[in-house]
């Protein structure tokens, strides 16, 4: 059967079968951008993805559809032009499941990314073959408080389902790197910057999507603090 056919008005899966063609162009379309941008790496990535947004779509759909398709959709929806008054009205209902698919994605991705972060933090300290593990233990303690702080402050907005602004993820990610560095590391917090402003660009729920990933990846690195705390503290008793 060919999906773009129906058979009645009537159909009582008719409302479901559209919504499957709804889906599919808009993920068809989706999957040919991230096939674009997938040879990019995590920064070039990110900013391939920002020039596939939701609000380059009319623009997309030019670029990615090829004429046939193209062609097939408007038969399409000039046979359902009782639900589709216009052809925007099909287009709009597109756009609205690329930008679920688009943020789904680009909230991962980022999440992984700023997860990244978090773990690098520990290994950044406790691979400094240039401070004491007195220091190590000073600043290994220091960053378990802000992970702890920023882990409740990421559970309030999970509970309210209200995303922290990018203002205060990025105080977040600052106050870290003060744990972390025991002094102002620019780049740092210059890439940082640069992460954060891409998790700007997302809707809310993209925004709470990257906020669980952080906090999945924070009980994984206090973990590691604190074996690693444990095992300092051993070696501190012995010398």
């Amino acid at each position: 059967m060919n999906p773009f056919e129906f058979d009645s008005e009537e159909d009582p899966d008719r409302r479901t079968r559209l919504g499957r063609i709804e889906y599919n162009t808009a993920e068809d379309i989706f999957d040919r951008v991230k096939d674009s941008c997938k040879h990019e790496h995590s920064d070039g990535w990110l900013r391939c993805m920002v020039h596939h947004s939701p609000d380059e779509f009319d623009e997309l759909v030019n670029r990615y559809l090829n004429g046939e398709e193209a062609e097939e959709l408007k038969r399409f929806i000039e046979n359902n032009s009782d639900v589709y008054k216009t052809p925007d009205e099909f287009w709009n209902e597109v756009k609205i499941l690329y930008e679920a698919l688009w943020d789904e994605e680009m909230s991962q991705k980022l999440g992984e990314l700023l997860s990244d972060e978090l773990e690098g933090g520990f290994v950044n300290i406790v691979e400094n073959a240039e401070i004491s593990d007195s220091t190590k233990v000073k600043r290994l303690k220091a960053y378990k408080e802000v992970l702890e702080q920023f882990a409740n402050a990421i559970n309030r907005a999970l509970n309210e389902k209200k995303p922290l602004t990018e203002l205060e993820l990025l105080d977040w990610f600052d106050k870290m790197g003060d744990a972390v560095f025991g002094l102002k590391n620019y780049n740092y917090y210059e890439m940082i910057g640069y992460y954060v402003g891409f998790y700007d660009g997302l809707n809310d729920d993209g925004k709470l999507n990257v906020l669980g990933i952080l906090l999945d990846e924070i009980d994984s690195v206090l973990y590691d603090v604190d074996t690693e705390l444990s095992e300092l503290g051993a070696l501190t008793n012995q010398s």
